[in-house]
């Protein structure tokens, strides 16, 4: 449920709807026009409800200070120094630090920051951490020059020392989640002149293909990255029979190959975008089957049967004192 100013007093009884994880808080504008920059506002949302809040983590004060800076050059390669690093860090500190105030539990969205990584270490008791792939695969400026706006994202994919430091806190553990991020915007959509070019890239559908070829290339174990994409976000939300493979859970389960090798492109995603960042990539690793609730629904990577999924159930997680985290 998206939180801001029209709806912040009511977010208490809306995070309990059926289906809803929680609250997501975008403090900086991205695409559409949910936004929540005011701290008086900010605290009404944390201090109605207890479920994890999930926030997009970027300075809008300052976003609108620096936009001038691609207006006038509408050069892609410029988006991260329009939304730099400071206007991650300090939206990131400000969340934090008014959430400590109300004992409400985190989840900062898509952290892209070696800054950021380093303050939230000291915050882990009641904030949890997501990365996405983009972040870990792509790099600037690199990505910019060879895809321009399709590489385009908020927070930026940035430069290589904060793709090793995102990379460093996924091994050592101060990341919980990977998400996709998923915005399927079209190529007519991102062919607009940039800075009018929406950000976001599809993701789903190569989340799997992208981790799995790092595991091949020793980047991390898949013990690790099943915790990354199954027990993490079941244990953060509070999904219930979500995240382990063990009786009276639900039988979900994503069958691979370690040593299949394929190549990602724009004709293979089913997303009505039709793209993909990532095309021309060769992989080693592929998701073979998938089961839902015990039932084959992708066998030998073709879909199979009729749709049959249901709303998450997620579990009551009574409000805490922040020691008690």
């Amino acid at each position: 449920m998206g939180g801001s100013a029209v709806n912040a007093d009511q977010l208490h009884t809306l995070e309990k709807i059926p289906g809803c994880a929680g609250i997501k808080v975008f403090m900086g504008s991205s695409f559409g026009d949910l936004l929540t920059d005011d701290d008086t506002v900010l605290r009404r949302i944390l201090a109605n409800g207890h479920r994890r809040m999930a926030v997009h983590a970027e300075d809008e004060a300052r976003l609108r200070e620096r936009k001038a800076i691609v207006e006038a050059s509408q050069d892609v390669r410029d988006h991260t120094i329009w939304r730099d690093v400071e206007s991650a860090l300090k939206a990131t500190q400000r969340i934090v630090n008014l959430a400590a105030n109300t004992g409400r539990r985190l989840h900062l969205l898509h952290v892209s920051t070696a800054e950021e990584m380093r303050f939230l270490a000291r915050h882990k008791r009641y904030v949890s951490v997501e990365v996405t792939p983009h972040h870990l695969t792509l790099c600037a400026p690199e990505c910019y020059e060879q895809l321009g706006s399709l590489a385009q994202m908020n927070p930026p994919v940035r430069e290589k020392r904060h793709q090793d430091a995102l990379w460093e806190a996924l091994r050592n553990g101060l990341v919980d989640v990977i998400g996709s991020d998923h915005a399927p915007h079209t190529l007519d959509e991102k062919a607009q002149p940039y800075p009018q070019s929406p950000s976001g890239m599809t993701g789903v559908q190569t989340l799997l293909p992208t981790m799995l070829n790092h595991v091949n290339s020793g980047h991390l174990t898949l013990q690790r990255l099943v915790d990354l994409t199954s027990a993490g976000p079941a244990r953060i939300f509070g999904i219930a029979g979500k995240g382990r493979i063990a009786l009276g859970y639900d039988a979900d389960l994503t069958l691979v190959d370690l040593s299949a090798k394929r190549r990602i492109e724009h004709n293979w995603i089913a997303s009505h975008s039709g793209w993909t960042p990532y095309d021309g990539m060769d992989v080693t690793g592929w998701p073979i089957h998938t089961v839902i609730h015990g039932q084959g629904v992708m066998i030998d990577e073709a879909l199979v049967g009729k749709p049959m999924g249901q709303p998450l159930q997620f579990l009551e997680i009574p409000s805490k004192a922040l020691s008690d985290v």
